[in-house]
């Protein structure tokens, strides 16, 4: 039993959906009969894969805190770890900052800049405001990161407070900083902001670093359910794959059910990614997949494992793609047969431009078998 099994797969699929998910927006779906449209509809959901990727991150994050519960001078000091983390995902991301600045100078000009959500890309803050939560609009997938560079942070604290108390203390602790998140939420969202237009002003204020922080709870718990099992020698059980599958299973016909809703339907509080009931379900399934007895294994092949390893490249690289190829190479209204070029093009290119970028930016700054296990 690995503590990492399936979770390659996951990353994975995380990536390509993301993938998918921005091509489905420019599918043509005129002619589309009922079952056509309620597949587009479906992927539309498929944005919960940013809550996957959150969840990923702060799994690992306090795995390695779980892990040294008993030994908590085993665990990096708080400024080595953000070192690291600062360097493991600011450089790619940086070098996309500018380089998705540029590829709008090019196709939109000066006038399709705007400066000061660049500027503040640079510094992790683009949350604070709506007119800056996209640092780029040529690649929005950017917004992801400064989200991710805070939780992490938050997290960390999280971890430091959860080592200081008693096991009996651990669910009160969960339900406290639940508590207080929703409180932060719910002041956040009802501060004096300015109304306005764009997609922009339709996520803020609700896409903030508090209720996300539920979110990277979730990861959190099944990294400690996994550290707890491991402790008591839980073998890999053939039950464990039937909970994935389960899992998953009732993840699809959830979403197939909501399908012609929003990103926010059945969410409490109002929220993305269908929170808490899709966030829960992942977290199941990241318990059940590193004791699974056949499941993982099975999905951590050479494919997926290729792509987990440059799925934060691609994440951050394929925006940029399929804006260039949509401006250059498809500047028309899209047919079916054009579209599917469109997407095989944008996977390879991905592809590429991700293996670029992760051999050239991600491999100088963090070492290959540190990159693996994050």
């Amino acid at each position: 039993m690995n503590l990492l099994t399936g979770m390659n797969w996951l990353r994975a699929l995380a990536a390509l959906f993301v993938v998918i998910y921005h091509l489905n927006q420019h599918l043509p779906t005129s002619g589309f009969g009922y079952f056509g449209w309620g597949i587009h509809q479906f992927i539309w959901h498929i944005s919960i894969m940013v809550s996957v990727f959150f969840m990923l991150s702060w799994f690992f994050r306090s795995l390695s805190y779980w892990k040294n519960i008993d030994t908590p001078s085993s665990i990096p000091s708080f400024y080595i770890s953000l070192k690291d983390r600062f360097f493991r995902i600011a450089p790619a991301y940086y070098v996309m900052l500018i380089l998705s600045a540029l590829a709008t100078y090019y196709i939109s000009g000066i006038s399709g800049i705007n400066f000061p959500a660049f500027f503040t890309g640079f510094t992790f803050l683009t949350w604070l405001s709506p007119d800056t939560l996209f640092p780029v609009l040529l690649n929005g997938p950017l917004w992801f990161i400064p989200l991710d560079m805070i939780g992490w942070i938050m997290t960390s604290f999280f971890m430091m407070g959860l080592l200081k108390l008693k096991q009996i203390y651990y669910i009160p602790y969960f339900i406290g900083i639940s508590i207080l998140m929703l409180g932060l939420h719910f002041l956040w969202i009802w501060l004096p902001w300015t109304p306005g237009e764009g997609i922009s002003f339709i996520w803020f204020p609700v896409y903030n670093p508090f209720i996300f922080f539920l979110h990277f709870l979730f990861g959190i718990a099944a990294a400690g359910m996994v550290t707890w099992l491991r402790r008591k020698n839980q073998e890999s059980k053939i039950y464990f794959d039937i909970g994935y599958i389960l899992t998953s299973i009732i993840g699809i016909i959830t979403l197939w059910i909501i399908r012609d809703q929003s990103d926010w339907a059945i969410s409490i509080p109002n929220s993305p990614y269908h929170f808490p009931w899709i966030p829960f379900l992942i977290a199941i399934t990241m318990i059940c997949l590193p004791f699974s007895k056949y499941v993982g294994a099975m999905l951590d092949n050479q494919f997926f494992l290729f792509t987990a390893k440059l799925s934060y490249s691609i994440f951050l690289t394929h925006g940029v793609v399929m804006a260039f190829l949509l401006h250059y190479i498809f500047p028309w209204e899209l047919s079916m047969i054009s579209w599917i070029i469109l997407s095989l093009s944008t996977i390879i290119l991905s592809y590429i431009t991700g293996w670029i970028l992760y051999k050239y930016v991600e491999l100088i700054f963090v070492p290959v078998k540190k990159i693996n296990n994050k």
